[in-house]
């Protein structure tokens, strides 16, 4: 089976990494795949190319110049002619939006289309931007696949008669699993976000949190682990709540694990989400968690048995929360032992990749 995948590029974001799972684990006796990065190449393209069922990948743009949308609709319409896929693929908003907009234009319609659907559309964008995924996403695909139950009944009740699916993510765990709380030498409990710097992850809320429970007498310090735009803005409102010194950004770390083994809690303060890698990484190995209660996180949580919702931008819930974990070591390993529980219980890395061929096998018949 042959099989284009378009993805806005390979950098270290979640979407990318789960599509280099993916490909990984499709057997190259059966599939061949070629990549189209839509936006630019990122740092882990060498990593794409050198998968055994990748054939070639192709950036759509070029040193020093920038296509325009309609350019790439028509060279993206133009690679799919010469490659001659069975299906196309395309994951994240601004793939699936060039995919639609060339499948519109004609140039390869008798080609099945899947469009990935990885984050809640409908809490992210305004109206503009989700009529135009109506109108070429929605309207366009064959198929919509999201990695969250939670988003996919909420298509589903929008779009009735469309094929959406929904495939929980690949998940790797290191065979070491968190224990009961502790803490480092000075007797400080450490607390550990991960994710990109970018508004829609929260982080702020994160840092006022932090400033409420710098009144208490309850000594933390916390990591953030992650690299973005948003990261000097963070750096100035840690100083301007006195609190740079207990805060550190040590940027993208490859051994997320090692980091995570050593904290007391996970905070993922985001304000919207489908089914987010770090959390489900983080209770996977029986952390306690604390999660904003937004998109998919309703089907990973459940309150207060293996880890905490708490509203979204809401600072004083968020630092009840940690206060709570913090401060009664009982509770936070009820919480890790259940997280790890649920984790094992729904995700399943073989019977994802069914899944994914199932609606691959079907969408071609």
């Amino acid at each position: 089976m042959r099989i284009l995948y378009v993805i806005d590029s390979m950098t270290k974001d979640g979407a990318e990494s789960q599509l280099l799972k993916t490909l990984a684990r499709l057997p190259p006796e059966q599939y061949e795949a070629s990549v189209v990065l839509s936006r630019a190449e990122g740092e882990r393209v060498r990593e794409l190319a050198a998968l055994p069922c990748v054939r070639e990948v192709t950036t759509l743009t070029g040193e020093g110049r920038h296509p325009r949308l309609l350019e790439k609709a028509f060279a993206l319409g133009g690679i799919i002619s010469a490659v001659e896929p069975d299906i196309v693929h395309s994951w994240l908003w601004y793939s699936n939006f060039l995919c639609g907009l060339s499948r519109k234009f004609g140039l390869w319609r008798q080609v099945p289309f899947i469009a990935s659907q990885r984050g809640d559309y409908h809490a992210r964008y305004g109206q503009f931007r989700l009529y135009l995924t109506e109108k070429l996403i929605y309207n366009t695909a064959d198929v919509l696949l999201t990695n969250s139950s939670q988003i996919q009944r909420h298509l589903h009740q929008r779009y009735p008669d469309k094929n959406i699916v929904s495939i929980p993510n690949l998940l790797e765990l290191p065979t070491s699993t968190w224990s009961q709380p502790r803490t480092c030498d000075s007797g400080e409990k450490l607390i550990v976000s991960v994710g990109r710097f970018a508004p829609e992850k929260g982080h702020r809320y994160l840092i006022e949190a932090l400033s409420l429970l710098n009144r208490e007498d309850i000594a933390w310090r916390c990591t953030f682990l992650g690299e973005g735009e948003l990261e000097g803005e963070l750096r100035a409102l840690t100083a301007k709540y006195e609190i740079s010194e207990q805060i550190t950004f040590p940027g993208f770390c490859e051994d997320v694990f090692s980091v995570l083994l050593t904290a007391d809690v996970f905070v993922l303060p985001s304000l919207h989400e489908s089914s987010p890698n770090a959390l489900i990484e983080a209770m996977g190995i029986g952390m306690p968690c604390i999660a904003s209660d937004v998109g998919g996180i309703v089907d990973l949580i459940e309150n207060e048995k293996d880890g905490i919702r708490v509203p979204p931008q809401d600072p004083g819930a968020l630092a009840s929360a940690l206060r709570r974990v913090l401060t009664d070591p009982d509770f936070a390993g009820e919480l890790g032992r259940n997280a790890r529980a649920t984790i094992q219980i729904k995700f399943d890395s073989a019977v994802s990749i069914r899944k994914l061929e199932e609606v691959y096998v079907k969408v071609i018949s």
